[in-house]
């Protein structure tokens, strides 16, 4: 299976993080078949400044004309 990727980094400030909006940003992503399957943290100065998130969602297969999948 071929896969599409897509990262989303976001900035982490302490106590800044509105549980909401992010339920309606995954929700959003989720409607549009993409899966979070990782999330690093980015480290400056021994805090975390930022969250990377990975998503993927099966890669739309080419259609050639002629052939069926």
């Amino acid at each position: 299976m071929n896969w599409e990727y897509k990262t989303i980094p976001v900035q982490v400030a302490p106590a800044q993080i509105d549980a909401e909006e992010a339920d309606n940003i995954l929700n959003k992503l989720g409607a549009q078949g993409w899966e979070l399957f990782s999330v690093s943290p980015l480290l400056a100065d021994g805090e975390t400044c930022c969250l990377v998130h990975h998503f993927r969602r099966p890669a739309e297969r080419e259609r050639r004309a002629g052939f069926h999948a």
